[in-house]
C-alpha cells in the first residue's frame, strides 16, 4: 500500500527524468484528471491490488481487446490506452502517484507535481540535510577524534605502565 508521502517522493523522482519516469509521466498525462480510468480499463475494482493481479488483469483484457482480435472501430486506440494504464499501474512510482491523486482528489497533473510535500517528506528532507557536511563540521569532528584518541592513549599509558 502506498502512502501519500511515498507518492510525492515518487512524483519528484519521476519528474527528474529517466526512461521509466518518462513513460510514467506520459501515462499520467494521458489520464490527466481521470485518475480512476487506468483501474477501470483493466477492470480492477480495488486500487490496492498487487503487481501480479495487475499483470493478470492486463493479460485477460489484452486477449479480448487486442486490435487483432477486437471488432471495435477504435480497437487500436483503446488498446494503446489499456497498455498505458498497465505501464502506469505496473510501475510502483506511477501507482503511488495515482493513489495519491485519488486520495487527495487532485484535479490535474500540474497540481499533483506542484503539491507541497507532506510532513513525512519534510522530515525526510531535514534528516537528509542534517548529514550534509560543511567545513566547520568536518574540522570539529577531526578535532574531537584527535582529542579522544590522544586522551585514551594517555589514560592507557598512565594506567598501563609502571611509573618509577
Amino acid at each position: 500500500p502506498a502512502t501519500p508521502a511515498r507518492g510525492v517522493r515518487c512524483a519528484r523522482q519521476a519528474s527528474r527524468g529517466g526512461q521509466t519516469s518518462a513513460q510514467v509521466l506520459d501515462a499520467l498525462k494521458e489520464f490527466d484528471g481521470n485518475w480512476r480510468e487506468p483501474f477501470d480499463l483493466l477492470e480492477l475494482d480495488d486500487t490496492e491490488v498487487g503487481t501480479k493481479e495487475i499483470r493478470a488483469a492486463f493479460r485477460n483484457i489484452a486477449r479480448k481487446e487486442h486490435p487483432d482480435v477486437s471488432t471495435r472501430d477504435d480497437a487500436e486506440e483503446r488498446f494503446r490506452r489499456i497498455s498505458m494504464a498497465y505501464e502506469l499501474l505496473a510501475d510502483d512510482g506511477g501507482r503511488a502517484m495515482l493513489l495519491e491523486a485519488l486520495e487527495r482528489k487532485v484535479v490535474d497533473l500540474k497540481e499533483l507535481q506542484e503539491s507541497p510535500g507532506t510532513f513525512l517528506d519534510e522530515r525526510q528532507d531535514v534528516w537528509d540535510n542534517q548529514w550534509e557536511n560543511d567545513e566547520v563540521t568536518q574540522v570539529t569532528r577531526v578535532a574531537f577524534l584527535l582529542i579522544l584518541v590522544l586522551g585514551m592513549g594517555t589514560i592507557f599509558w598512565f594506567f598501563g605502565d609502571d611509573h618509577d
